[in-house]
């Protein structure tokens, strides 16, 4: 009788039929890379899950039904018996946050959680001159907010320069700074600072031959070249009027 007893207990506990979902619950993912969160399934009996799918705690609406032919954009998932996968296909920081795989059934309801984050995106860099004595530069597409800092070699040249920043909808940041440039050195830094990284994402560049700095040096090459003109017509003239 006592020998049974472990038995018994055994066919006791997997009678209930307890499903067990297991999955890492904290996943670091790398901005703009295919990802995929899985749950794996393990179950005493055979499953027939009424209903598998995948919910997100910040999204009342969102729903990823392999069975279904809604699935939310930028998602995929499937259903194998043994895992519940959901892929983020282009991840950003709007895909941020925690989601549920779930499994309903007759007997009862399993749900595991996988709290999702993600790391740096770096976006995507361009300068031009904006004008007159301007250098623009931009970073689009960066996570998280960042702001941009000048440099001529050493010399930090931030507060000649404005700079606006703008969230785009999957939450990374559009970041533009226009520097008043002050002399007429050619090489400049563009850094980009990240406020949560702590560390400089740096962008050096020249400023272009065709680029004008100084309106004095523009209207003084001006003068120059009149005054050139004058000496030169009144060389001809006197070379004209001697005799022959």
């Amino acid at each position: 009788m006592l020998f049974l007893m472990p038995f018994l207990l055994i066919l006791l506990t997997y009678s209930k039929g307890e499903i067990q979902l297991r999955a890492f619950k904290q996943q670091r993912v790398n901005c703009n890379e295919r990802t995929v969160l899985q749950c794996n399934i393990s179950s005493p009996t055979p499953l027939n899950p009424i209903k598998v799918y995948w919910r997100k705690e910040e999204e009342r609406d969102f729903e990823c039904d392999p069975t279904s032919s809604k699935i939310p954009s930028g998602f995929e998932c499937n259903y194998t018996g043994e895992a519940l996968t959901l892929t983020i296909t282009n991840p950003t920081p709007a895909n941020i946050g925690t989601y549920f795989c779930c499994l309903k059934m007759e007997s009862g309801h399993a749900t595991e959680t996988i709290k999702v984050s993600i790391g740096e995106c770096t976006g995507e860099f361009s300068n031009q001159m904006a004008g007159p004595n301007q250098m623009q530069c931009s970073f689009s597409g960066v996570y998280p907010k960042a702001i941009i800092n000048w440099f001529h070699y050493e010399k930090n040249l931030t507060s000649n320069s404005s700079t606006a920043s703008q969230m785009n909808s999957d939450g990374t940041f559009n970041v533009t700074s226009v520097l008043n440039i002050q002399d007429n050195q050619k090489r400049y830094n563009c850094s980009l600072w990240s406020l949560k990284q702590g560390r400089y994402l740096d962008q050096e560049f020249e400023v272009p031959d065709h680029a004008d700095f100084s309106p004095s040096s523009r209207i003084s090459t001006q003068h120059c070249l009149s005054w050139t003109l004058i000496l030169l017509s009144l060389l001809f003239s006197s070379r004209a009027c001697l005799p022959l």
